[in-house]
């Protein structure tokens, strides 16, 4: 957009841009993930988390489904208690990006304490994770991760959650709020 010739002068005289430009716009945050599109891994091989494994897993596919009131992936940890899922970014990420990852569990119990563990894993590498102790009070559960690499859209995801005791998590967003560009 050119500038008339009277907003050119105040624009030299008030040392601004031409007043017809917009103001910018904050980055808008975007879905990195749908609740529905997060598919069990259950090569091993595959798996990011696989290191976490206990021998004694056991993982029912009725354990986890997408919640339809929060429109989250609920995990019940008394029929699954170790998943992990994966899914393609629906976004393409730069350097700069902003990925947050909002989750919730339940009050959580076991016959014994112990910790439950929820991981975010980018393109092969663990990005994000927190232990939480169990007994416990329920409680939400997010982190932000900085994205320092370009990915495009449909670099893999994944999210693991394991815990001993009947305890439900759920995963409600995965977000990415892009670097101003």
């Amino acid at each position: 957009m050119q500038c008339s010739r009277t907003a050119l002068l105040l624009v030299v005289a008030l040392g601004g841009g031409c007043p017809e430009d917009p103001p910018p716009e904050d980055p808008v945050p975007a879905r990195l993930a749908t609740a529905e599109g997060w598919l069990r891994v259950t090569d091993p091989t595959r798996d990011v988390f696989a290191a976490r494994r206990p021998a004694d897993a056991t993982c029912d596919d009725a354990g986890y489904f997408v919640e339809p009131v929060t429109q989250s992936l609920e995990v019940q940890t008394g029929l699954c208690d170790y998943l992990t899922v994966t899914q393609a970014t629906l976004e393409p990420l730069a350097p700069g990006d902003v990925v947050a990852i909002r989750a919730f569990h339940y009050e959580l119990q076991a016959p014994e304490p112990g910790e439950g563990y929820l991981g975010f894993a980018l393109d092969g590498r663990i990005e994000w994770e927190v232990r939480v102790p169990i007994p416990g009070e329920a409680g939400a559960l997010g982190g932000e991760i900085v994205i320092d690499r370009a990915l495009p859209a449909g670099a893999e995801m994944q999210v693991h959650v394991h815990n001993h005791g009947a305890n439900a998590w759920e995963l409600r967003s995965v977000m990415v709020t892009p670097v101003a560009r």
